[in-house]
């Protein structure tokens, strides 16, 4: 347990750093932007594409992060009355056959579409492509943290579930 808390750590950390360095980064050019249109510096025609790599690189390096977090986007009407047991289940199998497949399949096509660049792309283009390899392997190592943190729990070697939800919805019962 004490190597997936590390590896948990890795995937907070380069989601925290991604966040604030892409966000500011997006906040910088778009007030350079703003900048542009009353001085005229002739920069604005670079600055849109930018921020869109840069808005692709955060979403995909911040995957993994929102995983773990539980942060992402789901229906809890029925989720919020079952027990912890079953969501543990429900977890483990959309992992294991959802998003395990999916992240494999993304990092897939994302290591095709880095081979192809390799030629004549731009250093944003690389970027792109890079972080659309990085992030679902990112993913996928959050899936199997979170599987392998719910095979503990539904063992009785954990006291919760995974992900862990600051809300308490996935405390042991």
């Amino acid at each position: 347990m004490r190597f997936l808390d590390w590896i948990d750590r890795g995937i907070r950390g380069i989601g925290v750093v991604t966040a604030w360095l892409t966000v500011v980064s997006i906040a910088a050019y778009g007030a350079l932007q703003m900048l542009d249109r009353k001085l005229q510096l002739g920069v604005s025609g670079y600055l849109p594409d930018l921020s869109t790599s840069l808005l692709f690189i955060l979403i995909f390096l911040t995957f993994g992060y929102t995983y773990l977090r539980d942060d992402h986007v789901r229906v809890d009407v029925l989720r919020r009355h079952w027990s912890a047991r079953r969501i543990a289940w429900i977890e483990l199998i959309g992992g294991l056959f959802v998003l395990l497949p999916l992240a494999a399949i993304l990092t897939y096509y994302g290591w095709d579409g880095l081979m192809r660049t390799t030629k004549y792309a731009e250093t944003q283009l690389w970027a792109q492509r890079i972080a659309g390899v990085i992030g679902p392997i990112l993913l996928a190592l959050a899936g199997m943290i979170v599987a392998l943190r719910n095979i503990a729990f539904l063992a009785g070697k954990r006291a919760q579930g995974a992900p862990e939800q600051s809300g308490g919805l996935h405390n042991g019962e």
